[in-house]
């Protein structure tokens, strides 16, 4: 018989959102790009590493929470 040893216990990376210029602010994983927001009139647009549009919100702390879990799915894949 042999024995496996338990998969190790990963936390997601923290995910750093850093404003590049007025209203535009890139996102990076563990210093891996992770994204972009933004700012216009009164939205946060969110594209994921790809540029895939993620959507729209009406401030930046749900746009970055969006982003975050984008990024934590793609992590854990």
């Amino acid at each position: 018989m042999t024995l496996l040893a338990p998969a190790p216990i990963t936390r997601p990376a923290a995910m750093t959102l850093t404003e590049a210029e007025p209203g535009f602010w890139v996102a990076s994983t563990s210093g891996a790009f992770a994204g972009t927001v933004d700012h216009h009139g009164d939205h946060f647009y969110v594209r994921d590493c790809f540029s895939q549009y993620l959507g729209d919100y009406s401030d930046l702390a749900t746009a970055a929470a969006r982003l975050r879990t984008d990024a934590s799915v793609r992590d854990a894949a």
